[in-house]
Protein backbone atom coordinates (compact mmCIF):
# COMPACT_ATOMS: atom_id res chain seq x y z
CA UNK A 1 0.00 0.00 0.00
CA UNK A 2 0.69 3.50 -0.39
CA UNK A 3 -0.18 7.06 -2.06
CA UNK A 4 -1.20 7.87 -5.33
CA UNK A 5 -2.02 11.33 -6.78
CA UNK A 6 -1.96 11.50 -2.61
CA UNK A 7 -4.38 9.05 -1.47
CA UNK A 8 -4.21 6.04 -0.16
CA UNK A 9 -3.88 3.12 -2.20
CA UNK A 10 -3.41 -0.34 -2.73
CA UNK A 11 -1.14 -1.70 -5.65
CA UNK A 12 -0.82 -5.42 -6.65
CA UNK A 13 0.59 -7.28 -10.05
CA UNK A 14 -3.25 -9.37 -11.56
CA UNK A 15 -1.31 -12.08 -13.22
CA UNK A 16 -4.14 -13.78 -14.51
CA UNK A 17 -4.77 -10.58 -16.74
CA UNK A 18 -0.84 -9.29 -16.52
CA UNK A 19 -1.22 -6.23 -15.15
CA UNK A 20 0.06 -4.40 -12.85
CA UNK A 21 -3.00 -2.60 -10.77
CA UNK A 22 -4.14 0.27 -8.40
CA UNK A 23 -7.28 1.42 -6.61
CA UNK A 24 -8.26 2.70 -3.33
CA UNK A 25 -9.12 0.47 -0.30
CA UNK A 26 -11.32 -2.43 -0.84
CA UNK A 27 -12.44 -0.96 -4.64
CA UNK A 28 -11.95 -3.14 -7.86
CA UNK A 29 -8.88 -1.04 -10.54
CA UNK A 30 -10.84 1.01 -13.05
CA UNK A 31 -9.59 0.10 -16.69
CA UNK A 32 -7.42 3.64 -16.20
CA UNK A 33 -5.50 2.54 -13.66
CA UNK A 34 -4.21 -0.87 -14.59
CA UNK A 35 -0.54 -1.21 -17.03
CA UNK A 36 0.42 -4.35 -19.03
CA UNK A 37 3.36 -6.01 -17.46
CA UNK A 38 4.23 -6.26 -21.37
CA UNK A 39 4.37 -2.83 -21.56
CA UNK A 40 6.28 -1.76 -18.51
CA UNK A 41 9.70 -0.76 -18.70
CA UNK A 42 11.32 -0.09 -15.27
CA UNK A 43 10.38 -0.19 -11.59
CA UNK A 44 12.24 1.95 -9.07
CA UNK A 45 13.08 3.25 -6.35
CA UNK A 46 13.39 7.24 -6.29
CA UNK A 47 12.86 10.45 -4.18
CA UNK A 48 9.84 11.50 -3.08
CA UNK A 49 8.14 15.12 -4.46
CA UNK A 50 7.92 17.96 -1.50
CA UNK A 51 4.83 17.95 -0.60
CA UNK A 52 5.60 14.19 -0.13
CA UNK A 53 8.25 14.62 2.13
CA UNK A 54 6.42 16.98 4.33
CA UNK A 55 3.61 14.96 4.75
CA UNK A 56 5.56 11.49 5.34
CA UNK A 57 8.02 10.84 7.49
CA UNK A 58 11.27 9.71 5.70
CA UNK A 59 8.86 9.15 2.15
CA UNK A 60 10.00 7.40 -0.48
CA UNK A 61 8.75 6.75 -4.41
CA UNK A 62 8.51 3.78 -6.42
CA UNK A 63 8.17 5.04 -9.57
CA UNK A 64 6.86 2.63 -12.92
CA UNK A 65 7.65 3.92 -16.43
CA UNK A 66 6.29 2.00 -19.52
CA UNK A 67 7.94 1.57 -22.65
CA UNK A 68 5.46 4.52 -24.39
CA UNK A 69 6.56 6.69 -21.73
CA UNK A 70 9.82 6.21 -20.36
CA UNK A 71 11.93 8.77 -23.16
CA UNK A 72 10.77 10.85 -26.43
CA UNK A 73 12.99 12.42 -28.53
CA UNK A 74 13.22 16.11 -30.05
CA UNK A 75 14.94 17.95 -33.20
CA UNK A 76 16.18 21.35 -31.78
CA UNK A 77 15.40 22.36 -35.35
CA UNK A 78 19.00 24.24 -35.77
CA UNK A 79 22.04 22.00 -36.22
CA UNK A 80 20.32 18.52 -36.32
CA UNK A 81 20.96 17.43 -33.16
CA UNK A 82 18.25 15.03 -31.43
CA UNK A 83 17.49 15.64 -27.71
CA UNK A 84 16.29 12.80 -25.53
CA UNK A 85 13.33 13.99 -23.20
CA UNK A 86 11.88 12.27 -20.63
CA UNK A 87 8.68 12.04 -19.56
CA UNK A 88 6.74 11.55 -16.47
CA UNK A 89 6.37 7.83 -14.96
CA UNK A 90 3.43 5.85 -15.89
CA UNK A 91 3.16 5.58 -12.07
CA UNK A 92 3.96 6.84 -8.96
CA UNK A 93 3.26 5.86 -5.37
CA UNK A 94 4.52 7.54 -2.58
CA UNK A 95 5.25 5.65 0.66
CA UNK A 96 6.73 6.41 4.05
CA UNK A 97 10.05 5.01 5.32
CA UNK A 98 8.34 2.20 7.64
CA UNK A 99 6.71 0.93 4.55
CA UNK A 100 9.11 -2.34 3.81
CA UNK A 101 6.02 -4.11 2.19
CA UNK A 102 6.18 -1.44 -0.77
CA UNK A 103 10.45 -1.59 -0.89
CA UNK A 104 9.51 -4.85 -0.90
CA UNK A 105 7.25 -5.20 -3.75
CA UNK A 106 9.28 -2.43 -5.87
CA UNK A 107 12.10 -4.59 -5.92
CA UNK A 108 10.15 -8.06 -6.84
CA UNK A 109 8.22 -6.12 -9.77
CA UNK A 110 12.12 -4.52 -10.67
CA UNK A 111 13.10 -8.75 -11.32
CA UNK A 112 10.15 -9.86 -12.60
CA UNK A 113 10.89 -7.10 -15.29
CA UNK A 114 14.54 -8.09 -15.76
CA UNK A 115 13.52 -11.44 -16.00
CA UNK A 116 11.18 -10.88 -18.91
CA UNK A 117 13.52 -8.80 -20.66
CA UNK A 118 16.54 -11.40 -20.42
CA UNK A 119 14.21 -14.60 -21.26
CA UNK A 120 11.05 -12.88 -23.19
CA UNK A 121 7.73 -12.75 -22.70
CA UNK A 122 7.33 -16.53 -22.37
CA UNK A 123 7.60 -16.71 -18.80
CA UNK A 124 4.56 -14.63 -18.21
CA UNK A 125 2.68 -15.62 -20.65
CA UNK A 126 3.15 -19.50 -19.09
CA UNK A 127 2.16 -17.87 -15.78
CA UNK A 128 -0.87 -16.55 -17.10
CA UNK A 129 -2.22 -19.98 -18.30
CA UNK A 130 -0.65 -21.54 -16.03
CA UNK A 131 -0.71 -20.56 -12.57
CA UNK A 132 -4.36 -21.59 -11.29
CA UNK A 133 -2.87 -25.13 -12.35
CA UNK A 134 -0.08 -24.62 -10.30
CA UNK A 135 -1.65 -23.57 -7.45
CA UNK A 136 -3.72 -26.35 -7.10
CA UNK A 137 -1.61 -29.21 -7.54
CA UNK A 138 0.32 -27.58 -4.97
CA UNK A 139 -2.52 -27.60 -2.50
CA UNK A 140 -3.35 -30.67 -3.00
CA UNK A 141 0.20 -32.39 -2.40
CA UNK A 142 1.72 -30.24 0.42
CA UNK A 143 -0.78 -31.64 2.74
CA UNK A 144 -0.74 -34.54 4.14
CA UNK A 145 -5.05 -35.62 4.93
CA UNK A 146 -4.32 -35.63 8.36
CA UNK A 147 -2.56 -32.33 8.16
CA UNK A 148 -5.06 -30.83 6.15
CA UNK A 149 -8.05 -31.40 8.93
CA UNK A 150 -5.47 -30.36 11.65
CA UNK A 151 -5.12 -27.02 9.46
CA UNK A 152 -8.68 -26.81 8.97
CA UNK A 153 -9.10 -27.59 12.62
CA UNK A 154 -6.80 -24.29 13.88
CA UNK A 155 -8.77 -22.71 11.38
CA UNK A 156 -12.29 -23.44 12.09
CA UNK A 157 -11.05 -22.62 15.99
CA UNK A 158 -9.67 -19.47 15.95
CA UNK A 159 -12.36 -18.33 13.98
CA UNK A 160 -15.13 -19.75 16.40
CA UNK A 161 -13.92 -22.03 18.81
CA UNK A 162 -16.91 -24.96 19.31
CA UNK A 163 -16.57 -25.10 15.89
CA UNK A 164 -12.94 -26.40 15.88
CA UNK A 165 -13.59 -28.36 18.69
CA UNK A 166 -16.85 -30.59 16.87
CA UNK A 167 -14.46 -30.59 13.47
CA UNK A 168 -11.78 -31.85 15.56
CA UNK A 169 -14.30 -34.71 17.15
CA UNK A 170 -15.82 -35.35 13.78
CA UNK A 171 -12.77 -35.55 11.48
CA UNK A 172 -10.00 -36.43 13.70
CA UNK A 173 -11.78 -38.46 16.07
CA UNK A 174 -10.73 -36.29 19.24
CA UNK A 175 -13.54 -37.67 20.92
CA UNK A 176 -13.08 -37.67 24.48
CA UNK A 177 -12.52 -34.17 26.82
CA UNK A 178 -9.01 -35.84 27.19
CA UNK A 179 -8.22 -36.02 23.67
CA UNK A 180 -9.03 -32.70 22.74
CA UNK A 181 -6.77 -31.15 25.68
CA UNK A 182 -3.64 -33.11 24.29
CA UNK A 183 -4.15 -31.98 20.88
CA UNK A 184 -4.84 -28.28 21.72
CA UNK A 185 -1.64 -28.03 23.83
CA UNK A 186 0.73 -30.45 20.83
CA UNK A 187 -0.37 -27.30 18.50
CA UNK A 188 -0.32 -24.26 21.07
CA UNK A 189 3.49 -25.53 22.21
CA UNK A 190 4.98 -27.84 19.12
CA UNK A 191 3.05 -27.22 15.71
CA UNK A 192 1.66 -23.73 16.53
CA UNK A 193 -1.12 -21.85 14.56
CA UNK A 194 -3.66 -21.70 17.60
CA UNK A 195 -4.98 -17.95 18.74
CA UNK A 196 -3.66 -17.68 22.27
CA UNK A 197 -6.64 -15.32 22.88
CA UNK A 198 -9.31 -17.43 21.09
CA UNK A 199 -8.02 -20.28 23.18
CA UNK A 200 -8.07 -18.13 26.26
CA UNK A 201 -11.77 -17.32 25.84
CA UNK A 202 -12.40 -21.27 25.13
CA UNK A 203 -10.97 -22.21 28.78
CA UNK A 204 -12.44 -19.36 30.33
CA UNK A 205 -16.17 -21.35 29.89
CA UNK A 206 -16.89 -23.94 32.96
CA UNK A 207 -17.84 -26.19 30.23
CA UNK A 208 -14.19 -26.37 29.66
CA UNK A 209 -12.77 -27.66 32.80
CA UNK A 210 -12.09 -31.21 31.87
CA UNK A 211 -10.24 -30.59 28.59
CA UNK A 212 -8.19 -27.62 29.86
CA UNK A 213 -7.14 -30.28 32.88
CA UNK A 214 -6.14 -32.77 30.22
CA UNK A 215 -4.37 -29.54 28.55
CA UNK A 216 -2.36 -28.18 31.30
CA UNK A 217 -1.36 -31.67 32.38
CA UNK A 218 0.38 -32.28 28.83
CA UNK A 219 2.35 -29.24 28.99
CA UNK A 220 5.91 -29.85 30.09
CA UNK A 221 7.21 -27.90 33.64
CA UNK A 222 9.84 -30.44 34.78
CA UNK A 223 12.84 -28.32 34.11
CA UNK A 224 11.11 -24.84 35.22
CA UNK A 225 10.88 -22.96 38.10
CA UNK A 226 7.61 -21.50 39.51
CA UNK A 227 7.78 -18.29 37.08
CA UNK A 228 8.96 -20.07 33.86
CA UNK A 229 6.02 -22.26 34.39
CA UNK A 230 3.71 -19.67 34.55
CA UNK A 231 5.71 -17.75 31.36
CA UNK A 232 4.67 -21.18 29.44
CA UNK A 233 1.61 -21.71 30.75
CA UNK A 234 0.09 -17.95 29.72
CA UNK A 235 2.36 -18.25 26.40
CA UNK A 236 -0.01 -20.61 24.93
CA UNK A 237 -3.15 -19.02 25.80
CA UNK A 238 -4.18 -15.65 27.47
CA UNK A 239 -7.30 -15.90 29.65
CA UNK A 240 -10.58 -14.14 29.63
CA UNK A 241 -13.16 -12.90 31.97
CA UNK A 242 -12.67 -12.35 35.66
CA UNK A 243 -10.57 -12.88 38.61
CA UNK A 244 -12.24 -16.29 39.56
CA UNK A 245 -11.54 -17.51 35.52
CA UNK A 246 -7.58 -16.52 36.45
CA UNK A 247 -8.02 -18.41 39.92
CA UNK A 248 -9.65 -22.08 38.46
CA UNK A 249 -6.81 -21.86 36.13
CA UNK A 250 -4.49 -21.28 38.42
CA UNK A 251 -5.84 -23.92 40.53
CA UNK A 252 -5.61 -26.79 37.67
CA UNK A 253 -2.26 -25.52 36.82
CA UNK A 254 -0.84 -25.94 40.51
CA UNK A 255 -2.10 -29.35 40.35
CA UNK A 256 -0.32 -30.21 37.19
CA UNK A 257 2.84 -28.37 37.74
CA UNK A 258 3.27 -30.24 41.64
CA UNK A 259 3.18 -33.58 39.73
CA UNK A 260 5.75 -32.85 37.51
CA UNK A 261 7.84 -30.93 40.16
CA UNK A 262 7.83 -34.26 42.77
CA UNK A 263 10.13 -35.89 39.76
CA UNK A 264 12.48 -33.27 39.13
CA UNK A 265 12.43 -30.87 42.45
CA UNK A 266 16.15 -31.97 42.91
CA UNK A 267 17.92 -30.76 39.97
CA UNK A 268 14.83 -27.41 39.79
CA UNK A 269 16.80 -24.06 40.67
CA UNK A 270 15.78 -22.61 43.11
CA UNK A 271 14.96 -25.04 45.47
CA UNK A 272 11.67 -25.37 47.18
CA UNK A 273 10.36 -28.08 49.39
CA UNK A 274 6.38 -27.47 48.14
CA UNK A 275 4.01 -30.00 50.41
CA UNK A 276 1.11 -30.17 47.94
CA UNK A 277 -0.57 -28.72 45.41
CA UNK A 278 -2.37 -26.15 47.19
CA UNK A 279 1.40 -24.24 48.23
CA UNK A 280 1.86 -24.13 44.48
CA UNK A 281 -1.11 -22.28 44.00
CA UNK A 282 -0.50 -19.67 46.45
CA UNK A 283 2.36 -18.87 45.28
CA UNK A 284 1.33 -18.81 41.70
CA UNK A 285 -1.50 -16.16 42.78
CA UNK A 286 0.65 -14.46 44.61
CA UNK A 287 3.10 -13.88 41.55
CA UNK A 288 0.33 -12.87 39.26
CA UNK A 289 -0.59 -10.63 41.81
CA UNK A 290 2.77 -9.11 41.30
CA UNK A 291 2.93 -9.00 38.03
CA UNK A 292 -0.22 -6.96 38.20
CA UNK A 293 1.02 -4.26 40.10
CA UNK A 294 4.28 -4.14 38.11
CA UNK A 295 3.10 -4.33 34.67
CA UNK A 296 -0.99 -4.33 34.13
CA UNK A 297 -1.91 -1.88 36.15
CA UNK A 298 0.34 0.69 34.86
CA UNK A 299 -0.56 0.26 31.28
CA UNK A 300 -4.26 0.37 31.87
CA UNK A 301 -3.76 3.84 34.49
CA UNK A 302 -1.06 5.60 31.95
CA UNK A 303 -0.03 8.68 33.41
CA UNK A 304 -1.23 8.04 36.95
CA UNK A 305 0.56 7.96 39.95
CA UNK A 306 0.65 4.32 41.09
CA UNK A 307 3.55 4.09 42.38
CA UNK A 308 2.90 3.30 45.93
CA UNK A 309 0.63 0.44 45.18
CA UNK A 310 3.89 -1.07 43.89
CA UNK A 311 5.01 -3.68 46.12
CA UNK A 312 8.68 -3.51 47.36
CA UNK A 313 10.37 -6.95 47.27
CA UNK A 314 9.92 -6.81 51.15
CA UNK A 315 5.86 -6.05 51.07
CA UNK A 316 6.09 -9.20 48.29
CA UNK A 317 8.23 -11.27 50.68
CA UNK A 318 5.71 -10.61 53.78
CA UNK A 319 2.57 -10.97 51.64
CA UNK A 320 3.41 -14.42 50.23
CA UNK A 321 4.20 -15.35 54.26
CA UNK A 322 1.38 -15.19 55.35
CA UNK A 323 0.09 -18.13 53.02
CA UNK A 324 3.45 -20.34 52.61
CA UNK A 325 6.43 -20.60 55.07
CA UNK A 326 10.06 -20.23 54.33
CA UNK A 327 10.22 -24.11 54.70
CA UNK A 328 8.16 -24.37 51.45
CA UNK A 329 9.87 -20.97 49.69
CA UNK A 330 12.82 -19.63 50.95
CA UNK A 331 13.08 -16.05 51.52
CA UNK A 332 16.04 -16.53 48.28
CA UNK A 333 13.36 -17.87 45.98
CA UNK A 334 11.20 -15.08 46.13
CA UNK A 335 13.42 -12.68 45.67
CA UNK A 336 14.81 -14.26 42.28
CA UNK A 337 11.32 -14.32 41.21
CA UNK A 338 10.21 -10.75 42.50
CA UNK A 339 13.48 -9.43 40.66
CA UNK A 340 12.20 -12.21 37.06
CA UNK A 341 8.50 -10.86 37.28
CA UNK A 342 10.16 -6.99 37.14
CA UNK A 343 12.38 -7.03 34.80
CA UNK A 344 9.93 -9.15 32.35
CA UNK A 345 6.29 -9.23 32.52
CA UNK A 346 4.33 -12.38 32.88
CA UNK A 347 1.85 -11.77 29.62
CA UNK A 348 -1.54 -12.67 30.69
CA UNK A 349 -3.61 -10.18 29.45
CA UNK A 350 -5.36 -10.92 25.71
CA UNK A 351 -3.11 -10.39 22.54
CA UNK A 352 -4.46 -8.79 19.46
CA UNK A 353 -6.37 -11.22 17.25
CA UNK A 354 -3.31 -13.06 14.58
CA UNK A 355 -4.16 -11.85 11.20
CA UNK A 356 -5.70 -14.75 9.01
CA UNK A 357 -2.93 -14.45 6.65
CA UNK A 358 0.19 -15.42 9.06
CA UNK A 359 -1.64 -18.54 10.39
CA UNK A 360 -0.67 -21.97 9.03
CA UNK A 361 -3.72 -23.09 7.83
CA UNK A 362 -4.96 -24.63 4.61
CA UNK A 363 -8.08 -23.41 3.07
CA UNK A 364 -10.03 -24.93 0.55
CA UNK A 365 -9.47 -22.09 -1.39
CA UNK A 366 -8.27 -18.34 -1.91
CA UNK A 367 -7.94 -15.21 -3.54
CA UNK A 368 -9.26 -11.84 -4.79
CA UNK A 369 -13.02 -11.74 -5.79
CA UNK A 370 -15.37 -8.71 -6.75
CA UNK A 371 -18.40 -8.37 -5.03
CA UNK A 372 -21.02 -6.73 -6.89
CA UNK A 373 -22.79 -4.68 -4.20
CA UNK A 374 -25.41 -3.29 -6.83
CA UNK A 375 -25.10 -1.58 -10.05
CA UNK A 376 -22.90 1.55 -8.62
CA UNK A 377 -21.06 -0.30 -6.15
CA UNK A 378 -18.31 -3.41 -6.43
CA UNK A 379 -15.34 -4.07 -3.80
CA UNK A 380 -12.24 -6.16 -4.18
CA UNK A 381 -11.92 -8.28 -1.55
CA UNK A 382 -9.24 -11.45 -0.38
CA UNK A 383 -11.80 -14.54 0.04
CA UNK A 384 -11.24 -17.36 1.71
CA UNK A 385 -13.32 -20.54 1.56
CA UNK A 386 -13.22 -22.89 4.38
CA UNK A 387 -15.34 -24.97 6.09
CA UNK A 388 -18.25 -24.00 3.91
CA UNK A 389 -18.17 -20.73 5.30
CA UNK A 390 -16.66 -17.73 2.85
CA UNK A 391 -14.84 -15.20 4.43
CA UNK A 392 -14.40 -11.93 3.02
CA UNK A 393 -11.22 -9.78 4.35
CA UNK A 394 -11.00 -5.97 3.56
CA UNK A 395 -7.79 -4.13 2.95
CA UNK A 396 -8.73 -2.74 6.79
CA UNK A 397 -8.78 -5.40 8.35
CA UNK A 398 -7.33 -8.76 8.13
CA UNK A 399 -8.27 -10.04 11.34
CA UNK A 400 -11.75 -9.90 11.39
CA UNK A 401 -14.05 -10.68 7.52
CA UNK A 402 -15.91 -8.06 6.83
CA UNK A 403 -18.37 -10.66 6.20
CA UNK A 404 -18.61 -14.86 6.96
CA UNK A 405 -21.13 -16.05 4.59
CA UNK A 406 -22.80 -19.69 5.22
CA UNK A 407 -22.65 -21.98 2.53
CA UNK A 408 -24.39 -24.32 4.11
CA UNK A 409 -27.83 -24.45 2.49
CA UNK A 410 -26.56 -22.15 -0.85
CA UNK A 411 -26.89 -22.83 -4.26
CA UNK A 412 -23.83 -21.26 -6.86
CA UNK A 413 -24.11 -21.24 -10.29
CA UNK A 414 -21.94 -19.76 -12.75
CA UNK A 415 -23.02 -16.41 -14.79
CA UNK A 416 -22.42 -17.88 -18.27
CA UNK A 417 -24.78 -21.59 -16.98
CA UNK A 418 -27.95 -19.57 -16.35
CA UNK A 419 -29.50 -17.55 -18.36
CA UNK A 420 -31.43 -15.32 -15.15
CA UNK A 421 -28.49 -15.58 -13.46
CA UNK A 422 -26.68 -14.21 -16.73
CA UNK A 423 -29.57 -11.26 -17.00
CA UNK A 424 -29.12 -10.55 -13.38
CA UNK A 425 -25.42 -9.85 -13.12
CA UNK A 426 -25.60 -7.72 -16.27
CA UNK A 427 -28.26 -5.43 -15.07
CA UNK A 428 -26.36 -5.05 -11.75
CA UNK A 429 -22.57 -4.15 -14.02
CA UNK A 430 -23.81 -2.07 -16.89
CA UNK A 431 -24.34 1.34 -15.96
CA UNK A 432 -27.12 3.67 -17.88
CA UNK A 433 -26.20 4.13 -21.70
CA UNK A 434 -26.69 7.79 -21.23
CA UNK A 435 -23.93 8.22 -18.87
CA UNK A 436 -19.98 9.22 -19.85
CA UNK A 437 -17.65 6.99 -18.88
CA UNK A 438 -15.99 9.87 -17.65
CA UNK A 439 -19.00 10.34 -15.15
CA UNK A 440 -18.14 6.43 -14.10
CA UNK A 441 -18.65 6.19 -10.44
CA UNK A 442 -14.86 5.24 -8.50
CA UNK A 443 -16.56 2.51 -7.04
CA UNK A 444 -17.29 0.70 -10.04
CA UNK A 445 -15.07 -2.08 -12.24
CA UNK A 446 -15.12 -2.26 -15.52
CA UNK A 447 -16.96 -5.36 -15.89
CA UNK A 448 -19.03 -5.40 -19.02
CA UNK A 449 -17.40 -8.76 -20.09
CA UNK A 450 -16.34 -10.77 -17.34
CA UNK A 451 -19.27 -13.10 -17.45
CA UNK A 452 -16.73 -15.55 -17.74
CA UNK A 453 -15.18 -15.20 -14.66
CA UNK A 454 -18.36 -14.56 -12.40
CA UNK A 455 -20.47 -16.82 -10.12
CA UNK A 456 -23.61 -16.09 -8.12
CA UNK A 457 -24.41 -17.39 -4.55
CA UNK A 458 -27.50 -17.57 -4.11
CA UNK A 459 -29.12 -18.34 -0.43
CA UNK A 460 -32.55 -19.55 1.03
CA UNK A 461 -34.16 -16.51 2.65
CA UNK A 462 -34.44 -15.25 5.09
CA UNK A 463 -30.17 -15.30 5.08
CA UNK A 464 -28.72 -12.29 3.77
CA UNK A 465 -25.19 -11.46 3.29
CA UNK A 466 -23.95 -8.25 5.87
CA UNK A 467 -22.88 -7.11 2.75
CA UNK A 468 -25.99 -6.57 0.87
CA UNK A 469 -27.73 -5.20 3.84
CA UNK A 470 -25.39 -2.62 3.97
CA UNK A 471 -25.96 -1.11 0.30
CA UNK A 472 -29.41 -2.35 -1.39
CA UNK A 473 -32.78 -0.58 -0.47
CA UNK A 474 -34.76 -4.13 -1.17
CA UNK A 475 -33.11 -7.24 1.05
CA UNK A 476 -31.84 -9.76 -1.63
CA UNK A 477 -30.58 -13.09 -1.11
CA UNK A 478 -28.02 -13.38 -3.41
CA UNK A 479 -24.18 -12.07 -4.30
CA UNK A 480 -23.12 -11.68 -7.61
CA UNK A 481 -18.70 -12.70 -7.21
CA UNK A 482 -15.99 -12.11 -10.01
CA UNK A 483 -12.58 -14.46 -9.78
CA UNK A 484 -9.72 -13.22 -11.48
CA UNK A 485 -9.90 -15.66 -14.38
CA UNK A 486 -12.60 -18.04 -15.89
CA UNK A 487 -10.43 -21.03 -14.66
CA UNK A 488 -10.31 -20.16 -11.17
CA UNK A 489 -14.19 -18.76 -10.95
CA UNK A 490 -14.86 -22.70 -12.18
CA UNK A 491 -12.56 -23.83 -9.11
CA UNK A 492 -14.65 -21.61 -7.15
CA UNK A 493 -18.02 -23.21 -7.82
CA UNK A 494 -16.59 -26.29 -8.09
CA UNK A 495 -15.21 -26.22 -4.44
CA UNK A 496 -18.38 -24.47 -2.71
CA UNK A 497 -20.70 -26.79 -4.55
CA UNK A 498 -18.54 -30.24 -3.24
CA UNK A 499 -18.67 -28.74 0.25
CA UNK A 500 -15.70 -28.66 2.70
CA UNK A 501 -15.09 -32.53 2.96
Amino acid sequence: TGEVHEKPCRVWVEFPALQLCWAGYDLPAASWDRLSLLDLSTCKIGPPSASASSRLLDAFSVEVSSRDSSSTQRDDGLNGEVEALSTPPALVVVGSGSNDALRDFSEALSRLLQSRDSEGQRGLLFIKQRLFQYLWRHQGTSFTEEAIYEAQAVLAFNLEPKQGIAYLRGKLGKASEREVGIWLAQMSTQKGGLDPTMLGAYFSRRDTLEVFKSFVRSLEFRECDLVGALRLLFDTFKPGGEGQVITRILEMFAEAYFLQWCDRKDSIEPKTNYRNSESVEQVAVSLIMLNTGLHVAPKKNPGKRIACAIMTVEEYIANTRGAVGDDQVPDEALRLWYEAVKQSEISVEPLPRAAFSQLPVQPDIEGWLIAVLNAQVHRRYWAVLALQRLYLFSDANEVEPADAIDLKDAKVVGVVDDKACKERFNADVQSSKSKCLCFASKGRADLVDADDRAFEVMHQAPHVPALLKKVVKKPRTRLALVAESSDLMEKWVSLISSGPY
